[in-house]
């Protein structure tokens, strides 16, 4: 087999990859605002569950929502240095709307197609759905583990699976937003140690949403912004073949 060497675009991202470090002192040097657009850009493209993109950014930048910020969570190093912080939030009942939206700009292009009217018309609202209580998520749950005893059957979402759902993508676009930023020569912090109760109080949050992380975002202090060097578990605990 012969070894392919890596293209420029390749070797970029891997450069940026490699760069990325979870940071806790920063420069108290504004983020520009143009470099957040493109960041969040970049964020908004990440990968989604059906593309329903769950995601909201909450950017905490006057002097006294970053002092609210620090407070939630704990006043650790890095939001205390930071000079943004940003609120990343899963949201559960933006389904409907965004599935609308995606039928609707399909529609609006002129390629909307049955089978994609059956999957977001339909199909959706049928896994995402909960009922009264959350009552239809447990029933649709039950049945489908019931099925997937005699052939393999869709994962008909509880509540929790749902929940579940929304932070994986949710947190997939917080990394996309990290590696943008780090692209752009600014660095992060993913803070998952804050109080979600004040949390939810603090962005007046609706019952469906939920603050998947905070991130303190600046340039790097030339002291203290990382606590050791990289240590990575060996490749074999992680990565496997079957």
């Amino acid at each position: 087999m012969s070894f392919q060497e890596p293209n420029p675009e390749a070797r970029a991202f891997h450069a940026v990859a490699e760069a990325r470090r979870t940071v806790r002192a920063f420069l108290p040097d504004p983020v520009p605002d143009e470099v957040l657009e493109r960041c969040l850009d970049s964020a908004r493209r990440a990968a989604s569950s059906s593309n329903l993109q769950p995601w909201e950014f909450i950017l905490l930048k006057s002097p006294e929502a970053r002092a609210q910020g620090n407070a939630v969570c704990h006043h650790q190093q890095a939001t205390r240095t930071a000079p943004l912080l940003v609120a990343v939030v899963a949201h559960r009942d933006t389904w409907q709307r965004h599935a609308r939206f995606t039928l609707e700009t399909l529609e609006a292009r002129g390629i909307l197609r049955k089978s994609q009217q059956r999957y977001w018309g339909t199909l959706i609202p049928l896994l995402y759905r909960q009922g009264p209580f959350g009552c239809f998520g447990l029933f649709k749950k039950a049945f489908s583990r019931l099925a997937s005893l005699v052939r393999p059957s869709h994962n008909l979402l509880s509540r929790a699976d749902l929940r579940v759902m929304v932070h994986k993508s949710t947190a997939l676009a917080a990394a996309t937003f990290m590696l943008a930023l780090k692209a752009e020569g600014y660095d992060s912090c993913p803070m998952e140690g804050f109080d979600p109760w004040r949390a939810q109080a603090l962005l007046k949050l609706p019952r469906g949403a939920e603050v998947c992380m905070f991130l303190a975002i600046g340039q790097r202090a030339p002291e203290g912004a990382t606590w050791w060097e990289r240590i990575l578990v060996p490749k074999d605990w992680v990565v496997s073949e079957r």
